[in-house]
């Protein structure tokens, strides 16, 4: 199972709970630290191999305009290099698609979770930080692969986050940033190879590589599924139903009457939820959630 190549002993516990807090866990060298290691990556990097949409070179918190590693859509040779060279940390993002092995690792995590997923390969030069304080949308399992980084964490300043909602960026003040500059975190871990510390989605991280060798890692980012991801998949089943698929004529869009209208279309959810056999759409759900998509 890819999961117990992740986390160990222990993988049964992201498949029972959602962690809350972070956690690291120690992981057996299996075949995922065999086959994916920093050369493979630094040839990935030196040959131009990677997307220049989905890589992205960032110190301390900046990052660069893509113009500085990339012409006409392509990997420009040697620029990315240079990069790390100066220091800047380099992300790879959505590396499954390039990769085979972790394309179908991802497929197997995600036919035991039923989260959709995707990979970024990370290399930080020794001594250096890439993103400062942040948090992210995806409950993120971070295996080290090589070198050592230290991640401090502070506790959520937003409950939840997913998707485009309350994300980093858009809820970042400078009041905020300055809570975290001047208070100790809530725990802090530092990474070694063949650790893996999961981050739950919101807990804030601004992780620096430490000691004399460059940092790797591999993030695996897990979108959770919420109640409202099955509440999509509930009202999707609608289109089967001829009621659901009639036209609304734009008087009935109107602000005057669309409260109106809202509440006949309620009350058509309500009785077309209140008639659907659930063990029978629990397997159409269920395929949906361990596809590939």
């Amino acid at each position: 199972m890819s999961l117990h190549q992740l986390l160990g002993a222990r993988a049964g516990d992201l498949l029972h709970t959602c962690p809350t807090e972070p956690r690291l866990y120690r992981r057996e060298r299996a075949t995922l630290d065999q086959v994916i290691t920093l050369d493979l990556m630094n040839t990935y990097i030196d040959h131009g191999l990677t997307l220049p949409a989905l890589t992205a070179a960032v110190r301390n918190g900046r990052a660069v305009h893509p113009g500085r590693f990339s012409e006409d859509g392509r990997m420009s040779p040697g620029k990315l290099r240079g990069l790390i060279d100066d220091g800047h940390t380099v992300n790879l993002r959505k590396i499954q698609t390039v990769m085979p092995q972790l394309a179908e690792f991802c497929a197997e995590i995600q036919a035991e979770t039923g989260y959709t997923l995707y990979v970024s390969a990370i290399i930080t030069p020794a001594g250096e930080t890439g993103l400062t304080h942040h948090w992210d949308q995806t409950t993120v399992l971070v295996a080290q692969m090589a070198g050592r980084k230290h991640w401090p964490l502070w506790a959520p300043v937003v409950r939840h986050p997913m998707d485009n909602y309350l994300d980093s960026p858009t809820e970042w003040t400078e009041t905020i940033q300055e809570i975290w500059d001047n208070t100790e975190p809530f725990t802090t871990f530092t990474l070694e190879p063949g650790d893996t510390l999961v981050v739950p989605r919101g807990w804030v991280h601004a992780p620096t590589c430490t000691g004399d060798e460059p940092s790797f890692h591999l993030t695996f980012a897990l979108r959770e599924r919420t109640p409202l991801d099955l509440a999509h998949e509930l009202i999707a089943s609608a289109l089967d139903c001829e009621a659901f698929r009639r036209g609304l004529a734009p008087a009935q869009l109107r602000r005057e009457s669309l409260g109106d209208t809202l509440n006949e279309v309620r009350e058509m959810v309500t009785t077309y939820l209140d008639g659907l056999d659930m063990d029978q759409l629990a397997d159409r759900v269920g395929a949906r959630l361990t596809s590939r998509f």
